[in-house]
């Protein structure tokens, strides 16, 4: 897609589009749901959403438990009869993640909605305490890591209901404006990971936020490929360009927001809409609460050419990093199924 056409399918849907709430008939009692940045923006504003709508079980999955209590007070106050538990969980620590997963798998006796929405935007390089470029690590890594991670508590919630898990990554269209060249041809023969680790590669912007959205796009077909919709339904979804803390890092997007982007609820409303509704959206990409098609590049040979090699360095990244993190028959790296 041109950055002309890009822009302009995004103007349109901002301004034309309004998301809207689960309907009234979705009753989601019985059931346990982790949100994953949900102390504020639109993980809160959906984990909220999701409360109301009788959710027996909420896990706040936060970085700062703090927030994580403030966000569960507010919470409580719509949906007084939900347990809403505040769990700590950081991204950027290998250990944390494998722990809160753990707790998961032995403390939930079943757990039925896995929304990734945890993320940050930077405009400069920042390296996280595991070595790598802070968008990688978080937006990328730490959510491929927990979706790997939580498959076995969903897959037996799924086998004892007879209901499809549910895990949903909130991506972005702003993964198709992403620079493809550093997927593509990584300099020096690197691999995908490590350039986009090298400060070298980093362009000073938004581009580097962009990109880790293709990269959970990327991530998402890759997994879901090698998933039974039966057991687990992954899909990604784009919220739109929405209001919200997370541009403070931005003056332009914050100044831009004001005029055209969705407010936090209507963002809100994409996630939820994405992790509970859609049955047959295994694989697929939402946004304006509808599957549309990924980008021309994502879905061209030399996408699936870069899907199939991510997924092989990352696989094999865990099995080094992260040797205590038993992601099962998924440690085994390369697959020849493929979407």
């Amino acid at each position: 897609m041109s950055n002309f056409c890009y822009f302009v399918d995004l103007y349109w849907h901002q301004l034309t589009f309004k998301a809207r709430p689960l309907p009234d008939d979705i009753l989601l009692g019985g059931q346990t749901a982790i949100v994953t940045g949900s102390n504020v923006g639109l993980g809160f504003e959906a984990a909220k959403e999701l409360a109301s709508h009788e959710l027996s079980r909420l896990i706040l999955a936060v970085r700062d438990p703090a927030k994580g209590e403030a966000a569960k007070a507010e919470i409580a106050r719509v949906a007084p009869k939900c347990d809403i538990q505040v769990w700590q969980l950081d991204q950027e620590s290998w250990g944390s993640m494998v722990a809160f997963a753990e707790r998961a798998r032995t403390e939930l006796d079943r757990l039925d909605i896995t929304l990734l929405n945890a993320g940050l935007k930077r405009l400069e390089y920042t390296r996280s305490p595991t070595n790598h470029e802070a968008h990688v690590q978080i937006n990328y890594l730490g959510t491929a890591l927990l979706s790997l991670l939580l498959i076995e508590p969903l897959r037996r919630t799924a086998r004892q209901t007879g209901k499809p898990g549910r895990i949903t990554i909130t991506a972005s269209s702003v993964g198709f404006n992403a620079p493809v060249r550093d997927v593509l041809s990584p300099q020096g023969g690197s691999s995908i990971i490590n350039w986009l680790d090298n400060p070298a590669s980093f362009v000073p912007g938004e581009s580097r936020y962009c990109l880790s959205k293709l990269l959970d796009m990327f991530w998402t077909r890759a997994l879901a490929s090698r998933l039974d919709a039966s057991d687990v339904v992954v899909n990604t979804l784009n919220p739109g360009y929405c209001q919200s803390a997370f541009h403070r890092v931005d003056p332009t997007a914050e100044k831009a927001s004001k005029y055209f982007a969705f407010t936090t609820v209507e963002g809100g409303r994409h996630l939820t809409d994405a992790a509970v509704r859609h049955p047959d959206s295994h694989g697929a990409y939402l946004s304006e609460q509808r599957i549309r098609s990924f980008s021309k590049f994502i879905l061209s040979t030399k996408g699936e050419e870069v899907q199939q090699k991510l997924w092989d360095e990352t696989i094999a990244l865990f099995r080094e990093e992260c040797p205590e993190a038993h992601i099962g028959e998924f440690a085994k790296g390369k697959s020849s199924v493929d979407r």
